[in-house]
């Protein structure tokens, strides 16, 4: 036993001096768990935290949400990644089942359809854009899955509308690694937009 728990520090200490980021192997993130609607992967051995899915039901226009700077104590400092034995685990707010409250508010729209890859949409569809405000926390350091899917509500006579969740994004003006501006969201240090994201079009 001894023999082994050596062998997994030797291993361990070996990654950490040559410079390979524990933060990122997923086969650390043994722990999952839920804060404030996310689904948190987390990494004991790095001392991290990742934020995939954000669940939500029920939507009203340019709803806001936050990622949170801590779960239990431990930082999140990544967006979207990779648990367990390597499952993808994307921050993407899935659109199943979520009620969107209409203009009147007496007949409120129940997404159910099936995702869509966005080239798979036909051509003359029209796309109607879900605007999340999303604020990004002062720990955030890599963004590292995203996934922002098209979904379809067909009403009763079968016409078929596709939805797609965008995100205004701001970001805590203490965060070292990003910053935003216009609702986008963009790398410290290049300047460059992080393309990760579907930004709103208008």
């Amino acid at each position: 036993m001894k023999k082994w728990c050596c062998l997994l520090l030797i291993f361990i200490l070996t990654l950490s001096l040559t410079g390979c980021n524990l933060g990122g192997i997923s086969y650390l993130y043994a722990e999952y768990g839920e804060i404030d609607g996310f689904y948190v992967a987390v990494n004991p051995t790095a001392k991290c935290c990742f934020v995939g899915a954000y669940t939500c039901t029920e939507y009203t226009d340019k709803q806001e949400i936050t990622i949170p700077d801590e779960y239990n104590g431990t930082p999140i400092t990544r967006i979207g990644g990779y648990y367990g034995r390597g499952v993808p685990t994307p921050f993407e707010i899935p659109l199943h089942e979520l009620r969107i409250h209409t203009a009147d508010d007496e007949h409120p729209i129940v997404l159910n359809g099936p995702t869509y890859d966005l080239a798979a949409v036909p051509n003359n569809a029209t796309i109607t854009e879900l605007v999340f405000r999303l604020h990004i926390g002062k720990n955030i350091k890599t963004i590292e899955y995203v996934a922002m899917d098209v979904y379809t509500n067909t009403d009763k006579n079968g016409n078929t509308t596709y939805y797609r969740p965008v995100v205004y994004i701001t970001c805590d003006e203490d965060n070292p690694h990003f910053y935003a501006k216009d609702g986008k969201l963009y790398d410290e240090k290049s300047d460059e937009l992080v393309t990760a994201f579907a930004y709103p079009t208008t």
